[in-house]
């Protein structure tokens, strides 16, 4: 028999919390909530390739243990249900490091809420509420060359582009090597941001 005596991380009570936007309720997810509110991801090539996941699809039990386990401590998935329709229209995924760095994601898989500015004010939504945490230093975001809305929207949001990987990702259904860029927000500086944006 093997005995594990590995600490189980708590949530962290305030990073757990609800978000609420002008537009729409972020709200935090459990394992098989998280796994719901993804399912539209698991089997949609585009999307897989969007996230730079390893698979061109999955299948249930592979998409289970590609999810992870939600904690309210490093690893956070967010359903983003819509005011308007009382629905849930995508999903927002962090996972915060040891050293403060937390890393974003976002599918908007209700293509009737593409291009209404979703990303923006959900992104911003999430980054004003973990900005106000001690545990945050930065923000990060990793994307294909190609993915010209994600690339657009991090740069609306006025995020630094910081690296350019030349072949760096290989597309799982194709073989083909892409270019990844690299954007990073301090949170100091997102702090400052919004200051002056209200100011």
């Amino acid at each position: 028999m093997v005995l594990s005596f590995a600490k189980k991380t708590e949530p962290d009570a305030f990073l757990s919390k609800h978000v609420e936007t002008e537009r729409f309720y972020l709200v935090p997810c459990n394992q098989s909530e998280a796994i719901k509110v993804t399912a539209p991801w698991r089997t949609n090539p585009d999307t897989l390739q969007s996230l730079m996941f390893g698979e061109a699809a999955y299948s249930q039990s592979e998409w289970v243990k590609k999810i992870g386990k939600p904690d309210g401590s490093k690893l956070f998935y967010h359903a983003i249900v819509a005011k308007e329709i009382k629905g849930t229209i995508g999903a927002h995924r962090i996972t915060l490091d040891r050293s403060g760095t937390v890393k974003l994601a976002i599918v908007v898989h209700a293509e009737d809420w593409w291009g209404k500015g979703v990303f923006e004010e959900v992104r911003a939504g999430l980054m004003d509420h973990f900005s106000q945490s001690p545990r945050v230093e930065r923000f990060f975001g990793r994307v294909l060359e190609r993915n010209f809305s994600s690339i657009y929207n991090y740069k609306k949001l006025g995020f630094r582009l910081i690296g350019h990987d030349r072949k760096s990702w290989r597309c799982p259904a194709t073989n083909e090597l892409f270019d990844t860029l690299h954007f990073e927000f301090l949170k100091d500086d997102w702090i400052e941001k919004r200051r002056n944006e209200t100011s």
